[in-house]
């Protein structure tokens, strides 16, 4: 699903979303078998086949004319405990000959909270790799903004659920708001999810977010309909596409 620089209307990034398709050809939301493969263990395979397919999709992305799009990958605390992820990742950055600049890792806030030392150490060795790390679903744990310190983060992603109402409550504006000013504070860039109306847009903008995504630009579309919705002038709207979600 793209991503939108709201200062200038032009897509900046995207995120690599994953659907499984049944037999049918029914989409079935992650929501419904993560889960799954977490207790399974089959996660750690999922996670290494989805950063390797979005590093290949990204670098694919700049070689089709469109630089400078960064790719947000979503990783799981299995994927960060597990004693070959900083190989994965190495590999996966050379094989695909993608820009280590141009991807960014998302772990959640719940993650951020666990094995702060651990998870330090990580992100360190990513930071060095040249990756980018954010925040994903940022105030919808029990933060301690002690982490923030701590970590080499670069990104605050806030979660839709801050977004619904952000247009017509003043109330719920100041979370949003508040997560907006501490990142700017902290030097991170902020992202919003979940925009779907202009007014919500709007709103975001003139709190000094910098990036949103959400059904308002795109819908999570395929890689090869990414590149002719790319292609045809990134940052419209693309009304009655059906939720796809690369990688695939």
């Amino acid at each position: 699903q793209p991503q939108i620089d709201l200062a200038t209307s032009r897509v900046c990034g995207i995120e690599a979303l994953l659907r499984w398709r049944s037999e049918d050809g029914r989409l079935i939301e992650p929501s419904r078998f993560i889960p799954i493969a977490e207790h399974s263990g089959m996660i750690i395979g999922i996670g290494e086949w989805v950063l390797r397919m979005a590093c290949f999709q990204q670098a694919e992305i700049t070689r089709k004319g469109f630089p400078g799009i960064s790719m947000a990958i979503n990783i799981s605390v299995a994927q960060f405990r597990h004693p070959r992820f900083i190989a994965s990742v190495q590999s996966a950055l050379a094989d695909s000959g993608v820009d280590p600049g141009l991807i960014e890792l998302e772990i959640t806030e719940s993650v951020a909270m666990e094995e702060i030392d651990y998870l330090g150490r990580t992100l360190d060795t990513m930071k060095a790799l040249g990756v980018r790390v954010a925040v994903d679903d940022f105030g919808t744990g029990f933060s301690s903004l002690s982490y923030l310190q701590r970590l080499q983060v670069d990104r605050l992603k806030i979660d839709r659920g801050f977004i619904v109402d952000i247009a017509t409550d003043e109330r719920a504006r100041r979370i949003p708001e508040l997560v907006i000013d501490l990142g700017h504070k902290l030097g991170l860039s902020v992202i919003a999810e979940g925009v779907e109306t202009p007014a919500q847009a709007e709103t975001l903008k003139a709190l000094g977010c910098d990036e949103a995504q959400g059904f308002l630009y795109c819908r999570p579309i395929e890689p090869h309909a990414l590149l002719e919705w790319l292609g045809k002038g990134a940052g419209m709207a693309l009304p009655g596409l059906a939720a796809a979600a690369p990688p695939q």
